[in-house]
């Protein structure tokens, strides 16, 4: 009997003690890459359990902000957070699993309105991008601080979408967004697909986990690069990518 005893007692304490994986995830939804509160949780969430299954790794979830999230990986409040190398702006050192899948971005404009050519900077004097709060968007950031364009932000994705929605077809606003988010919401709102939608992509970005610059970041890392490889290799992820499609 007390042997029996001992051995629950090293059970439970290997549990108890066991270390777990702190990811922080946006707060709202980043379909179909991400659901806040939805029965599937979409790619990322799926892939990430995939990876908790195979491991064993405890994965706890933090549900912050954009920008607070960036904060606390920095920090090292969290171990991992969503991100993409194409979209950090600074130099700070991070760790970086390969990519779980490719982000392609847009640009849309009102109904009916002319898409702006991004050949041509001059066209873009006195447009307005319509961003997301925390968001980056590289290709714009130089023309927004030398006062070519204008910025206004929004708390949502889709409130962006709802806002274009109401412009007329002379207005210079604009946004950019990737384009499985956009088909997304125009399956829910299908007065959406009268937006101006560019069959060119604006960019692609892989979307990654960046992991904290620390002993743990480097250790969890390479498991999740091994894992999320032999996930790419047998055909595992295509069909989690296939589900949200």
């Amino acid at each position: 009997m007390k042997l029996c005893y001992a051995i629950l007692f090293l059970l439970c304490s290997c549990n108890l003690f066991a270390e777990s994986l702190r990811i922080a995830l946006p707060d709202e939804d980043y379909p179909p890459f991400h659901f806040v509160s939805s029965k599937n949780k979409g790619i990322l969430h799926d892939v990430i359990t995939s990876f908790s299954r195979a491991t064993g790794v405890k994965i706890d979830y933090i549900f912050v902000p954009e920008m607070r999230s960036a904060h606390m990986v920095r920090r090292g409040d969290v171990d991992a957070r969503m991100e993409s190398e194409v979209w950090l702006i600074g130099n700070e050192p991070y760790y970086w699993s390969h990519e779980i899948v490719w982000v392609e971005d847009v640009m849309v404009v009102a109904r009916g309105a002319k898409l702006i050519d991004l050949q041509q900077l001059s066209s873009l004097e006195g447009g307005v991008l319509l961003g997301h709060f925390g968001y980056v968007y590289p290709t714009f950031e130089l023309l927004e601080q030398n006062n070519v364009l204008h910025r206004e932000n929004f708390y949502s994705d889709l409130a962006v979408l709802q806002s274009l929605y109401k412009d007329t077809a002379d207005s210079k606003r604009f946004t950019v967004m990737s384009r499985s988010v956009v088909n997304w919401y125009i399956q829910k709102y299908p007065e959406l697909a009268d937006l101006n939608i560019s069959d060119v992509s604006v960019g692609v970005a892989p979307l990654q986990l960046q992991f904290a610059y620390n002993p743990k970041g480097k250790k969890y890392v390479k498991e999740f690069n091994d894992f999320l490889q032999r996930l790419k290799d047998n055909g595992e992820l295509d069909k989690i990518i296939a589900r949200y499609q």
